[in-house]
């Protein structure tokens, strides 16, 4: 846990984060922007560091369409640059995830990912709000995917925080 502490105490130094705090299981969340979460967790089964960030609230209505759309992207690394989109059943969002190794990780390695992380979580948060509007996301006209329409649509940089 010592290399994933340093990562993240380099990176809010430079950034000017002040406070930041993991927990004792390894365990710390940013708030970027005012509103989306930066779930970031230490793994010690597998030596890694854990990304997770909701991308949206997923209704009950036609809840199983939108699931078997994320189960889908899921099987297209290309599309989800080999992060994994889940839900929680608990919460009823969707989330996007992913795991990264911290042996290959260095200071420059985390803000690069970080970076492209926060990207894709947008890019997911509006591709699930086309999706729930009854409308094909960008880039899956070419696939012929059609799921969308099993949906019925009657339903100067980041700024970062310390997270609850």
């Amino acid at each position: 846990m010592d290399k994933f502490s340093l990562i993240l105490h380099d990176f809010a130094n430079k950034i000017n984060l002040v406070g930041l705090k993991i927990d004792p299981s390894g365990y710390c969340c940013l708030d970027v922007d005012n509103g989306m979460l930066v779930h970031l967790k230490y793994d010690s089964k597998r030596d890694g560091m854990i990304f997770i960030s909701e991308i949206g609230e997923v209704p009950q209505i036609n809840r199983s369409a939108i699931l078997r759309y994320l189960l889908r992207m899921n099987d297209n690394r290309e599309e989800t640059k080999g992060m994994t989109l889940s839900f929680n059943a608990e919460s009823g969002k969707a989330a996007l995830g992913y795991q990264y190794p911290l042996r290959f990780l260095t200071d420059a390695g985390f803000e690069e990912f970080f970076k492209l992380f926060l990207d894709e979580v947008e890019r997911w948060m509006k591709r699930i709000t086309t999706f729930m509007q009854g409308e094909i996301p960008e880039g899956e006209e070419a696939s012929g995917s059609a799921a969308s329409q099993e949906y019925s649509s009657s339903s100067s940089g980041p700024q970062f925080m310390i997270g609850a």
